[in-house]
């Protein structure tokens, strides 16, 4: 132990000075024998002594020894230093000021959505010298199911729809908050934003800040862009034939629905009753259940990066790569009572009206077509099922099965956008133009053919 002590500072003159025997003697101070009523204690009740304390006043090591064992660096002078000159860098922050982006109208004939806003820069430290403001307006679309797993670029595909230079030469800013405004108009034929299962499209703003000394600083918002289109003010009608019956049936439905809803259909069937040559009997199509779903269907071209566009062999067809289907159902509803039938007219008729709406846990993408082949669609089918019954003409309701039934299957192209609620297109909002202001009235002339009469001696006009 003696030697453990010795060998663990750093060798020095006054430290060889201290002697071994000093150190035996200080640990023999300590543990000092035992009194006579300690030694009649049990041995299960004695106390383990203690390990002999190596502090500075039992081993009586020199100062130098104890300064040794600190941190020091952690107290430095050259840290304190350090901490107190540390810079702050500016927060950056982005301030929209135009209204939500909406894209009105479907993107064949959408004007677009006005962004506008500003960039600011809270300056922290009392002055803070930059190179340049960059910003861009960044269109990401990430396909999940890109043409080669592992490559990055084929994945993602980056398009910079805008860039500002925000600085035209290099300024020193000062301790405060400065603001840098910017626009752009987003033009309506581009996608809406999305998250689906195939792909996503997300827009944002990136602005790099370059200062003169250290890294540029980088800050990133995220844009919701949507897109609505009004829904028109009668439903749509649709009819139906079902051969070889003689079923017809007649629909009315909304033609645009929104995520949030609910929306209802009315059907007519009619055809249900079919008389018998003998004029005495009839067989009529009984409903017995209906059902409705509404599936989406997303259809995606992953492209090829670069490198591998080889696989892909030769062409020009910009669309050219690997094609995904997905298709979910967003909604759906099983309806067996509420329709009212009527077989004591030659033809019959069957009338029903039931709701249909998007279930809210399924986050449904609302309708899209883009240029590089992705495709979401939707579709409400409705299915239902009539049984062959045979009834005597006097009494329609005495029906006895026959044993046949048909499956009437219809299908119904629904648009799924977003509500376009109070909100106009920027372009109905803008002020009139100057080729839109009507002539000015006439001027006056200065050099009148008769003077001007005074007030007096203008004639009253008749009271009558």
């Amino acid at each position: 132990m003696p030697h453990r002590v010795s060998n663990f500072f750093r060798s020095r003159s006054h430290w060889h000075d201290y002697s071994h025997s000093n150190i035996l003697s200080d640990l023999a101070v300590d543990h000092q024998p035992l009194e006579p009523w300690e030694n009649s204690c049990t041995e299960s009740s004695k106390p383990r002594p203690s390990p002999p304390d190596r502090t500075r006043s039992s081993l009586n090591m020199p100062d130098s020894a104890i300064k040794r064992l600190s941190l020091t660096g952690l107290h430095s002078p050259r840290m304190a230093s350090r901490s107190q000159s540390q810079h702050h860098p500016p927060d950056l922050s982005y301030e929209i000021e135009s209204p939500p982006l909406v894209f009105y109208g479907v993107a064949t004939a959408s004007t677009g959505a006005l962004l506008s806003g500003q960039l600011k820069i809270n300056v922290r430290d009392d002055a803070f010298p930059i190179n340049n403001i960059k910003m861009r307006l960044v269109l990401e679309v990430t396909r999940k199911r890109p043409f080669h797993a592992h490559c990055p670029e084929c994945a993602k595909q980056s398009t910079d729809l805008t860039t500002w230079d925000l600085l035209e030469s290099p300024v020193t800013l000062k301790n405060g908050l400065h603001s840098f405004p910017f626009s752009f108009l987003l033009p309506g034929h581009l996608p809406a934003s999305m998250k689906g299962s195939l792909t996503v499209n997300h827009y944002s703003l990136r602005a790099t800040v370059t200062p003169m000394a250290g890294e540029p600083l980088k800050h990133e918002h995220t844009l919701d862009i949507k897109r609505a289109v009004n829904p028109p003010s009668l439903p749509h009608h649709s009819t139906r034939v079902f051969p070889p019956t003689n079923i017809t049936a007649q629909c009315d439905l909304p033609s645009i629905i929104h995520p949030i809803g609910e929306f209802k259909i009315s059907m007519r069937l009619d055809g249900v009753v079919k008389r018998n040559p003998d004029g005495k009997t009839q067989n009529n199509w009984k409903v017995k259940r209906l059902s409705w779903r509404l599936e989406e269907t997303q259809s995606v071209i992953s492209p090829a990066c670069a490198k591998h566009a080889l696989k892909l062999g030769a062409g020009e067809d910009v669309k050219k790569g690997t094609p995904h289907q997905d298709v979910r159902t967003i909604g759906a509803d099983e309806i067996k009572s509420g329709w009212k039938s009527d077989y004591t007219t030659p033809d019959g008729s069957v009338e029903v009206e039931f709701p249909f709406s998007i279930r809210p846990d399924s986050r449904p993408v609302c309708d899209l077509k883009t240029e590089d082949g992705t495709h979401v669609s939707h579709i409400l089918i409705v299915e239902m099922i009539v049984a062959d019954e045979f009834a005597p003409i006097k009494n329609p309701t005495q029906a006895t099965p026959s044993g046949a039934a048909r499956v009437l299957r219809m299908h119904f192209n629904i648009m799924v956008t977003e509500r376009s609620g109070l909100g106009i297109s920027w372009d109905e909002e803008q002020p009139p133009l100057y080729e839109n202001v009507p002539a000015s009235p006439p001027g006056y002339v200065a050099d009148l053919q008769e003077p001007i009469p005074d007030y007096e001696d203008l004639s009253p006009l008749d009271t009558a």
